[in-house]
């Protein structure tokens, strides 16, 4: 059965991609980090891939593991940050999907793009290294 949603779907040929093949796990401390534009590139990236979510209406924040799957995220203080600049937002209701959070299933609202996040992702990925 499809996804009408789009969430978990490839993306598309010409769509800035993360340059992390899967999110690093979550270390035992929690430690304020540095946001660089890197890291906030690759989240932007993921953000757009549909792997961040906000977990039943409270502050934290999930990556999608499978697709009813969710861990709490180990770049939460930069989707944070990402989203008090506007840069994501939380999805609507409607797109709001049961995950299992460990052995509880609880209600995921998908995190997305606003059109500056797009904008950003876009501009930061054409940049080339010197």
């Amino acid at each position: 059965m499809e996804d009408e949603s789009g969430l978990f779907t490839a993306p598309a040929a010409g769509t800035p991609a993360s340059s992390r093949l899967c999110p690093p796990p979550r270390p035992r401390k929690h430690s304020k980090s540095v946001i660089t534009p890197a890291l906030a590139q690759d989240v932007l990236a993921e953000v757009q891939d549909g792997r961040y979510g906000l977990l039943d209406d409270s502050d934290r924040v999930v990556l999608f593991e499978d697709t009813d799957r969710v861990r709490i995220a180990t770049d939460e203080d930069t989707v944070h940050a990402l989203m008090q600049s506007r840069y994501v937002e939380r999805s609507p209701a409607r797109d709001t999907v049961s995950c299992l959070h460990g052995v509880v299933r609880r209600p995921v609202s998908p995190l997305r793009l606003t059109r500056q996040g797009r904008n950003l992702l876009s501009r930061w990925s054409a940049l080339k290294p010197y």
